[in-house]
């Protein structure tokens, strides 16, 4: 897959496309959500996939070309989404883990890959944001949002575990987020890159 990518800035005509690609990497459709399971034995386990199974980086790519470009730039939106599911088991005598937690870092910017049409431009990683096609009533799962360019964690998503239960308990949070380029800002033709980073806590 391949990932995507202003400010008010005078546009320029810049022949070319622009093509965004943002690599999904874990650390570690429908009705989404947070549900809880009750399991007959189990130890603590937490689980995160973001994209397709098997421990596939994915590729979410954006080409701003033609329309996107002139008259007015438009924003670019990927159609397909890319799903973020988390799994946490609690033992049954684990009293002291109570939460999970789903952070998100990405690097300051996409970098050019292509110096000779871009050179050294670096396009903004808080120009790619994302809608939560399925978010649940809580609030507590992933959000609608933007990725907030400081090349620190930001936190996504945050919930309970049970706190008391018969048996051990598996809790489930499953996202499908749509990703979109803002292209608020005209950049030189080329090719841009840039990697994010989900990782999963549970404590």
């Amino acid at each position: 897959m391949h990932h995507r990518s202003g400010s008010h800035e005078r546009r320029a005509l810049v022949p070319g496309a622009v093509a965004l690609a943002l690599l999904l990497a874990p650390a570690g459709a429908a009705q989404a959500v947070i549900t809880t399971t009750l399991l007959t034995l189990s130890g603590n386990r937490l689980t995160l996939r973001v994209g397709s199974t098997g421990g596939t980086i994915d590729n979410v790519a954006f080409t701003v070309s033609g329309a996107n470009l002139q008259p007015s730039p438009a924003p670019v939106t990927r159609p397909d989404t890319v799903t973020v599911l988390l799994t946490a088991d609690k033992a049954l005598l684990a009293l002291a883990v109570t939460t999970v937690r789903l952070t998100v870092t990405a690097a300051p910017g996409l970098g050019c890959t292509t110096p000779t049409s871009c050179g050294s431009t670096s396009i903004p990683f808080s120009t790619i944001s994302w809608v939560s096609t399925n978010p649940d009533a809580t609030g507590l799962d992933i959000q609608s949002g933007s990725f907030n360019a400081s090349g620190s964690p930001q936190q996504l998503a945050q919930f309970p575990l049970p706190l008391l239960s018969l048996l051990s308990a598996r809790t489930e949070m499953n996202n499908a987020l749509r990703f979109r380029y803002a292209n608020s800002t005209l950049y030189p033709s080329g090719t841009y890159t840039g990697r994010v980073t989900f990782t999963a806590t549970m404590f």
